[in-house]
């Protein structure tokens, strides 16, 4: 009793100490958390199980992988003032409370169906993870995340708040550009003519030098008169050692 006591109490100086706190609470998207409770920034390369010959450049067998970012926040239907902006999140209506709209922004971010809304109503292809253009957190701003995991505990104590626990990884994106090239001669400012053209490669192979062929017509026909002669001389015309 007296060990449960304790917890809750300090539980509760915890939170109010959270809400309290003038920095800026964290924010996913246009998700405002009233609370920044825990998060985790991991950062990991993965490097190459094989020996790397000495000289070589070393970021070849070195494989960035992307960031993770775990945020576990706190919404409240009952904040403690803190700014002018604080009340009502943003999107929240008259008839919808702060917890409410915080859940339907997670899970619109996160690409799943709000649980006040009905389902069939909804489009399917509407129904994918977002691309969160900036994340605030205490440590530094993040750009380009996606929503992996969501987790929302509840139990008897919950009340009219909502705890949970987001997990994000970046997404890396590239950019291609089409660039249209300009013919090499106006570029030199001249027309083509025919000593500047590439040679056809269709025709490639099937000019040969008539010397050439000449010469090795006249090799042929020569070995092949030696061979005629060899078999017609009789047994007898051979020196035997």
């Amino acid at each position: 009793m007296g060990q449960n006591l304790s917890t809750d109490l300090f539980t509760g100086a915890t939170m109010i100490s959270l809400l309290l706190n003038k920095k800026k609470p964290g924010k996913i998207g246009v998700l405002e958390f009233d609370a920044t409770i825990h998060e985790s920034h991991e950062y990991t390369n993965t490097i190459t199980e094989f020996p790397v010959e000495k000289g070589f450049n070393i970021s070849d067998h070195i494989i960035r992988q992307p960031e993770k970012l775990t945020m576990e926040g706190f919404v409240t239907n009952t904040p403690i003032p803190r700014s002018s902006d604080l009340a009502p999140l943003d999107g929240a209506d008259a008839q919808q409370n702060r917890v409410e709209t915080a859940l339907e922004q997670l899970l619109d971010l996160a690409g799943l169906p709000s649980p006040t809304k009905n389902t069939s109503d909804v489009e399917s292809n509407t129904l994918f993870p977002k691309l969160i253009d900036v994340v605030e957190t205490g440590l530094r701003q993040y750009k380009n995340m996606v929503i992996t995991r969501i987790t929302i505990p509840r139990d008897r104590n919950t009340g009219e708040t909502m705890q949970f626990t987001c997990e994000m990884r970046h997404l890396i994106t590239v950019m291609t550009e089409t660039v249209i090239m300009q013919n090499v001669s106006e570029l030199n400012g001249r027309a083509p003519n025919a000593s500047t053209q590439a040679p056809d490669e269709s025709k490639k192979g099937a000019q040969v030098n008539p010397t050439i062929n000449s010469t090795k017509n006249n090799k042929l026909t020569s070995w092949m008169a030696s061979l005629g002669n060899a078999f017609q001389k009789k047994p007898t015309d051979f020196v035997h050692l």
